[in-house]
């Protein structure tokens, strides 16, 4: 189940939001392990509800780097550094931290996370449009003011707000790998599996019962396209 939450009880996330300006995209996946136990952070990957809000999100970055349509203005903040048909990633200068723009799947923060192989990698730091009156979240699309008598549409701010799995917390104090949803790429989360292995994460048996069991109904086909498929997902 995965729990919402301002970000009040989260100050230690503060620092990404200069990474959050210039658009929609929203801080998923493996990042938030290193973060929370106080490890060196090497990326962070940016997923998009939609493909506008993904190219909305190129076209930022792309104008904080060197030579932008000719124009060296001397004040960048990022570098290029590659694009596959995954990601397109940039380093910011500042930092050292590598943006990686995800482009393989599209959508809310939610339907993101329920893709992801493994509960410590279910987290998401996002920005959420809030009615001023109700707190309710509205899609961010800027409001058309429509007078309907003396009536307007309400009024909304940003509110930074986490996502997680409810068992996160737990499992990343246990290092513990547990996946609880389907597997779509079995090969790619035994690979995970064993590299997360390399730094004291193991899977409970019940998660690697599911992946043997997963792998077994894969033909030679389907183990090629399902490493294909995952990569750039955590």
């Amino acid at each position: 189940m995965l729990v919402t939450q301002e970000r009040d009880n989260f100050w230690m996330l503060n620092w990404l939001d200069e990474f959050m300006i210039g658009h929609h995209g929203f801080i998923c996946g493996g990042c938030f392990k290193n973060i929370f136990n106080k490890e060196k952070i090497k990326d962070l990957d940016i997923f998009f509800k939609s493909r506008s809000d993904y190219d909305e999100a190129v076209q930022y970055f792309d104008s904080m780097t060197p030579g932008y349509e000719g124009d060296d203005k001397g004040d960048e903040e990022y570098i290029f550094c590659y694009e596959n048909d995954n990601v397109k990633a940039y380093k910011h200068k500042k930092t050292g931290v590598r943006i990686e723009l995800c482009c393989k799947i599209f959508g809310a923060a939610e339907e993101i996370l329920n893709q992801f192989d493994f509960t410590i990698t279910k987290f998401a730091y996002y920005k959420a449009e809030v009615e001023d009156e109700t707190g309710a979240e509205v899609e961010h699309e800027p409001f058309a003011i429509e007078s309907v008598g003396d009536e307007e549409k309400p009024e909304t701010h940003i509110e930074y707000r986490v996502m997680y799995d409810d068992k996160f917390f737990e499992h990343l104090h246990l290092k513990r790998l547990v996946t609880d949803n389907e597997i779509p790429y079995p090969m790619s989360t035994f690979e995970r599996m064993l590299r997360y292995a390399k730094y004291g994460y193991f899977p409970c048996r019940e998660t690697k019962m599911k992946i043997i069991k997963a792998i077994r109904k894969l033909d030679d086909r389907q183990v090629e396209l399902s490493e294909s498929l995952y990569d750039g997902m955590d």
